[in-house]
């Protein structure tokens, strides 16, 4: 079982609803989502993922539960939330972190000996991905550069590669959520075909 957090200061909380339709693209059924859209299981074959979108008033309760998160992704956070010592320790244990290191303190979120994969996107230079020559009019025209190789769960690598994709929105910060998004599908073996469905798919940001 593959246990994925989303931690992001939105109220569209766009990124859980992005993770559900590209795995949704390639092939997972969503077997169950509780009435708060705040947690979903999908099933695909012998594999379950779980996707909980970790709200700050249910940091504690998920600590007390003992989840161990194979991925935590983190798109915007309040100030206040940079200061959590349990979201801290979460990230702490957890497999994988994607983090957006255009946000000024997102180191905050990282202990000093640091254990999991950390791997950083945004507009940042030496980010392990980054978006490059964006347009934005009707729509959001970017490519995605994957700047090194990355180890997925099963151990085999992504090459670094470029992948132009469309977002039909007007809003730069999506931009976030997508790259994290489709990081995190690679991750666990989404194929390319996949994204490209999930973004052509994917007409509007909601």
């Amino acid at each position: 079982m593959i246990i994925i957090g989303i931690v992001e200061n939105s109220k569209d909380r766009i990124t859980f609803k992005l993770l559900k339709e590209i795995f949704t693209m390639s092939g997972y059924k969503i077997y169950y989502e509780n009435k708060l859209e705040s947690m979903a299981v999908l099933n695909k074959g012998n594999t379950n993922i779980i996707i909980i979108d970790i709200k700050s008033n249910l940091i504690s309760s998920i600590e007390n539960i003992g989840f161990h998160f194979n991925i935590l992704i983190h798109t915007f956070l309040s100030p206040k939330d940079y200061e959590n010592h349990k979201l801290k320790k979460l990230f702490s244990e957890s497999e994988y972190i994607i983090i957006n290191c255009d946000e000024e303190r997102w180191t905050y979120l990282l202990n000093d000996n640091i254990k999991p994969i950390v791997i950083t996107y945004g507009f940042n230079n030496k980010a392990t991905i980054n978006p490059s020559s964006y347009n934005i009019h009707d729509l959001i025209e970017t490519n995605i550069c994957f700047q090194r190789e990355i180890k997925r769960i099963d151990s085999t690598m992504i090459e670094p590669f470029e992948l132009p994709i469309k977002i039909y929105s007007r809003e730069k910060l999506d931009i976030y959520s997508v790259i994290s998004t489709i990081t995190c599908g690679l991750l666990l073996g989404v194929d390319k075909f996949s994204i490209n469905t999930f973004m052509n798919f994917n007409t509007h940001i909601v």
